[in-house]
């Protein structure tokens, strides 16, 4: 039986959400930049709840590996070492070019002139939007392969990517050559190529990989 004096209210469980949602934003846009220390006071300020919320989020995010908490440095930034890296692209090296292959002859073409339309402007002022229209890509191709396991795999991983993403896109020629690769899948795609899909897929995460080891 659950105890009434464990329950959240729904005021309580919004407050919580609230601040989990403010400070991985800020965390995944590197505004909180790795290995930065999160001061619980500022956090309070800065969300507009009390500590209680805070901590609660904080704890959600350490599960995420997104903040290291210790009691003696109090809660920092995770940060982004050489071998994550490597995990990251490894993974990523493996699946990604074969699920991109086997989706393209199906994937909706509406879809891919609407995420080519997005990618046409590769503006230094756009960079965020970007930014979040290159996840939403990486993510569709994913669920579009429609194993339930492999989605959570991959969002798993890439909640960590998208801080390298970030990082990565500060760099202004990188941005330009990030979305020229994102055009050259996408154009594969499109004409129904699954081998040259996957090929496009796996240069730009190569290009990728060489990228996040100079940050």
């Amino acid at each position: 039986m659950v105890s009434i004096l464990t329950m959240e209210t729904p005021k309580e469980a919004s407050l919580r959400d609230k601040a989990y949602r403010v400070i991985r934003n800020k965390i995944v846009t590197c505004e909180f930049y790795p290995g930065s220390p999160l001061n619980e006071r500022e956090l309070v300020e800065l969300v507009g709840v009390s500590r209680a919320p805070i901590r609660e989020a904080l704890n959600r995010l350490e599960q995420e590996q997104l903040v290291t908490l210790t009691s003696q440095k109090g809660a920092t930034v995770t940060q982004i070492t050489p071998k994550v890296i490597n995990d990251i692209f490894q993974l990523r090296d493996m699946l990604e070019p074969y699920v991109v292959s086997m989706v393209t002859p199906d994937f909706p073409k509406e879809v891919l002139v609407e995420l080519q339309q997005g990618f046409a402007e590769n503006s230094p002022d756009r960079y965020k939007e970007l930014v979040a229209l290159d996840g939403k890509m990486h993510y569709a191709i994913v669920h579009a392969f429609g194993n339930s396991y492999l989605n959570n795999l991959m969002e798993n991983m890439y909640t960590q990517n998208e801080r390298i993403r970030f990082l990565s896109t500060m760099l202004p020629q990188r941005l330009a050559e990030s979305f020229s690769e994102h055009q050259a899948i996408l154009e594969a795609m499109l004409a129904r190529k699954p081998k040259q899909a996957a090929d496009a897929m796996r240069e730009h995460l190569q290009r990728a990989r060489q990228v996040a080891f100079t940050l």
